[in-house]
């Protein structure tokens, strides 16, 4: 079932889940505040010797990246498998929010009921969360293969606009058709995950313009406070930090529910004082009765 998409429904649904909005934000604090802990700790010495008047343009980042040398390779495994931990939790509340939202017998939002949604569907939402990956690296690395080869001057400019392009729009497509098919998925009887997203690349196709905006709308600000505050220095920065996060999470939920169908209805109990809807039949063969 494809539902019209609705920024407005995602807003409304997003608050209603406020205690996933809360794990979402709690789960990004404690897989990534202690790597950022470990790099404010071993470059803000360094930063504190730095002249007056500071480094020149680009010297900065040259700086931070001497300094971090001697621990860069730990933290690199250690940053990398906190993305492994990210991804599989960001796949196991997407897949229990939209199984508990699919269930018509369920009502309240309690956290522990929709994660036991999740836990036996969450292979299948893994497989289409590995679809779109595999998907976004490959059309993100297709489109800069020409420069790889021998090509004029005068064909650089209109190749590098060409990638770019190629590669916002691909990558529009990868997810739209992963955040569509993951209600696709979660509705009883599927089980193929390409199948899913290549429904949901269909409904998007459809759907162009409905299915972009709840992404300008919740993706672009999320994206946007997840990255600001690790350009942010000033003042209470770790406050800004998690505040900036939290806002971070409630738009993410608010894009995932923005494409939920309605939600089914439990089936009305039927009163036994009810006259049954249909006529009744019996299997019985008649008999000819006579008097004798």
């Amino acid at each position: 079932m494809a539902a019209r998409p609705s920024t407005v429904a995602g807003f409304r649904l997003a608050a209603r889940l406020h205690r996933v909005v809360a794990s979402v934000w709690l789960a990004w604090v404690a897989i990534f505040v202690p790597s950022l802990v470990v790099v404010d700790a071993a470059a803000g010495p360094q930063r504190a010797n730095r002249p007056a008047g500071g480094f020149g343009a680009g010297e900065d980042l040259l700086v931070f990246f001497e300094i971090m040398r001697p621990v860069a390779m730990p933290l690199a495994v250690v940053f990398a498998f906190a993305c492994l931990l990210l991804i599989a939790w960001c796949v196991l509340w997407h897949a229990g929010v939209a199984r508990w939202w699919l269930d018509p017998a369920t009502d309240e939002a309690r956290l522990a009921q929709i994660l036991g949604h999740g836990l036996p569907a969450w292979w299948r939402f893994a497989r289409l969360a590995m679809i779109a990956l595999v998907l976004q690296v490959t059309t993100t690395a297709a489109p800069w293969l020409p420069l790889l080869a021998d090509v004029e001057q005068r064909f650089v400019l209109p190749l590098l606009i060409f990638g770019s392009v190629a590669t916002v729009v691909a990558t529009v497509l990868v997810w739209l058709a992963a955040f569509r098919g993951g209600w696709l998925l979660a509705e009883p009887g599927r089980s193929s995950a390409l199948m899913a997203w290549f429904r949901g690349l269909g409904v998007a196709v459809r759907q162009p313009l409905r299915s972009l905006l709840p992404v300008l709308v919740w993706a672009v600000p999320g994206i946007a406070l997840l990255a600001l505050p690790l350009l942010y220095n000033g003042p209470v920065a770790a406050l800004f930090l998690l505040a900036a996060w939290l806002l971070a999470a409630f738009c993410m939920v608010a894009l995932h529910m923005s494409y939920a169908p309605p939600k089914p209805q439990p089936p009305k109990p039927v009163s036994p004082l009810e006259p049954p809807t249909a006529p009744y039949v019996t299997t019985r063969i008649p008999t000819l009765l006579r008097d004798d």
